[in-house]
């Protein structure tokens, strides 16, 4: 069960709807909602030999589709863009330095159904060329709602809040050997949900709030994402299961990446680059 809190102010706002956001609130079960991602780069910090070096990284601008019925969504990239870099000069263990190249990492094919009525998704992912298929349950946080709200694309928008916990990585170099250590982080996430698009979905936080995720803030405001056009034109033969891949759980797809990422580190102790 979805767990909000609900200030009273919420009943309130719903009791005193004016006849105006009754006509810019068209209610819609099914359609296309583009959204664009953006990813801040700002300053990160590597210890190279024992020396923390901070570099900058560009922004980022990614692009997203979601098709949707009434109990199902398919999100999927609209285009792969070009990986923006940062360079460095890195100290080294001898007389003579390096220049260490950090490229963002890339994100091959990915496809995301969710199935409402069954409480689970399907992840269509890619990692070093090969694709897999990952099942879970659509796990929910808990959510409260504001009593704020604003318009996106026409559509009057409620505010929640949750936490939730994401990883985070710290880089170190030794001698020419990269190293990766992960922990968990807590972060705040803000959402923005159409009530009007009575659908659970979005481009994050899919089958948890009542109504379509329309904005979504994250990593305290590092990761933005926005809809940037809504039609109710769709293909719904589109928005189905996918079935290319090898199937795993998400622990098993877990090792596999982090065996990837091991045999990418032994390439780069000849190129001298990095990717995260």
């Amino acid at each position: 069960m979805i767990n909000y809190s609900f200030p009273v102010i919420i009943t309130l706002i719903s009791l005193v709807a004016t006849p105006g956001m009754a006509q810019n609130n068209q209610p819609l079960k099914q359609g296309r909602i583009e959204y664009e991602q953006i990813i801040k780069g700002g300053k990160r910090t590597v210890s190279i030999n024992g020396q923390p070096q901070t570099f900058d990284m560009p922004d980022r601008t990614l692009k997203w589709e979601l098709l949707f019925t009434a109990d199902q969504t398919l999100r999927r990239a609209m285009e792969t863009e070009d990986r923006p870099e940062a360079e460095m000069a890195a100290p080294a263990a001898g007389a003579t330095g390096a220049n260490v190249r950090f490229v963002s990492a890339s994100f091959g094919e990915s496809i995301t159904w969710h199935n409402f009525t069954r409480g689970i998704k399907v992840e269509q992912l890619e990692e070093a060329g090969k694709k897999y298929l990952v099942t879970d349950s659509i796990r929910k946080n808990t959510w409260k709602l504001t009593g704020e709200t604003k318009t996106i694309l026409g559509y009057t928008c409620q505010k929640a809040i949750s936490q939730t916990q994401v990883k985070s990585f710290n880089m170190q170099m030794q001698d020419g050997e990269f190293k990766r250590t992960e922990k968990l982080d807590t972060v705040n996430v803000t959402a923005w949900f159409a009530p009007a698009i009575p659908v659970p979905g979005g481009p994050e936080t899919q089958g948890e709030l009542p109504g379509m995720v329309l904005e979504i803030e994250s990593r305290n405001g590092m990761s933005t994402i926005r809809a940037v056009k809504i039609s109710p034109e769709v293909r719904t033969a589109d928005i189905k299961e996918p079935k290319t891949g090898k199937k795993v759980t998400k622990e098993e797809y877990t090792k596999e990446v982090e065996s990837g990422m091991k045999e990418m580190m032994n390439r780069m102790r000849s190129t001298r680059g990095a990717s995260f």
